[in-house]
């Protein structure tokens, strides 16, 4: 087979066997296409020098003249200039100098020259060969990718990581808690509520005194010291010496100044104006008007005062002994009783203020 054929074969057989009949083919009229297209390639083929200057043919003998696809010459690989390469291209350069070698290597032993056997040194020159190139390869394809393709890669891992922390803290119910908390403490009442706290926890700390009993062993494995273990004394809760000066400080700075802030209630007058019955008042506004803040501070700062520094004992219902003590007890004494009324007045007015805005 010619490498005319396939123009041939491109025709169509009345065509053919009219190239057959001006060529002077004979015996045609049986054959198919097939058969009719390589006996007239074979016989165009046979007596080129006399139909060559025939001109319907001349793409066929043009394509004849051409070498056939399968004896195409080689393309040569482009040559490399030697010389020292680039900065920037010395890897890739290497990389791909040792990959060529590492491939020739292969080649010249899989080629049919190497169908003797092998020498020894031979064999571990091509293994150690085929292990450098595979060394190149995966080291090739573990290169990271562009410095920019990293940079969003670690952004899209940080927004992913800020909105995983982001999430688990609004799930874990803290900034419910935190507004909750706040909003308890947003109140005058929360204010009085921890002077007296503050008031009532030292008087407890110094009335009930703390009883020895034990001492845990030492640790020294973790450097633990040994420690004394104390617990509260409650048979004082049986002695007068605990219930005379609590009670005292019960009845000056928390029931009497109570009993005046109800009965003597501004804040009950505005609410029901003045004619001592709600009128469809919100629940809010008549726990506002059960106890008056400003009625209340000011009725325990002049017992505070006519108490503790006075030492009015109500009628020497209690001894000076008593008054003392709870002076004592409290932080500032009777200073600081004071100072917490003044406090109170203050969130008072400030609570008022705002309520008129």
């Amino acid at each position: 087979m010619s490498s005319g054929l396939p123009t041939l074969n491109r025709l169509r057989k009345p065509e053919l066997i009219e190239i057959a009949e001006r060529t002077k083919l004979t015996d045609v009229s049986d054959l198919n296409k097939g058969d009719l297209a390589v006996a007239l390639d074979k016989h165009l083929s046979d007596n080129q020098a006399t139909l060559s200057n025939d001109k319907k043919l001349a793409d066929y003998f043009k394509r004849l003249a051409a070498p056939a696809r399968g004896e195409s010459p080689v393309k040569r690989e482009p040559r490399v200039e030697l010389g020292s390469p680039r900065v920037g291209e010395e890897d890739a350069w290497s990389q791909t100098q040792a990959t060529r070698d590492c491939q020739q290597s292969e080649d010249a032993a899989k080629s049919p020259a190497f169908k003797t056997p092998l020498t020894k040194a031979q064999a571990s020159v091509a293994r150690s060969s085929s292990r450098v190139r595979s060394v190149i390869e995966s080291t090739t394809q573990q290169l990271p990718p562009s410095p920019a393709i990293v940079t969003d890669a670690i952004d899209r891992q940080t927004a992913r990581m800020r909105e995983g922390l982001e999430t688990a803290w609004t799930d874990s119910g803290v900034v419910e808690y935190q507004h909750a908390v706040r909003s308890a403490l947003s109140s005058l009442k929360a204010v009085e509520t921890i002077v007296l706290l503050l008031e009532g926890g030292s008087m407890l700390k110094e009335l009930v005194p703390l009883r020895y009993l034990t001492t845990t062993p030492a640790v020294d494995a973790i450097l633990l010291p040994s420690i004394s273990i104390k617990v509260p004394d409650l048979f004082v809760l049986l002695s007068g010496s605990f219930w005379a000066p609590f009670t005292l400080w019960l009845l000056s700075g928390l029931i009497l100044p109570l009993v005046a802030a109800y009965f003597i209630n501004l804040s009950y007058q505005a609410a029901t104006g003045g004619s001592g019955v709600r009128r469809g008042r919100s629940s809010a506004a008549s726990d506002r008007a059960s106890f008056d803040p400003l009625t209340f501070n000011i009725a325990k700062a002049l017992l505070v005062y006519k108490v503790y520094v006075d030492h009015f004992g109500f009628f020497d219902l209690f001894s000076h002994y008593t008054i003392a003590k709870v002076n004592v007890s409290v932080p500032g004494g009777w200073g600081g009783m004071l100072t917490g009324t003044a406090i109170g007045v203050i969130g008072t007015l400030y609570e008022a203020i705002l309520r008129r805005q």
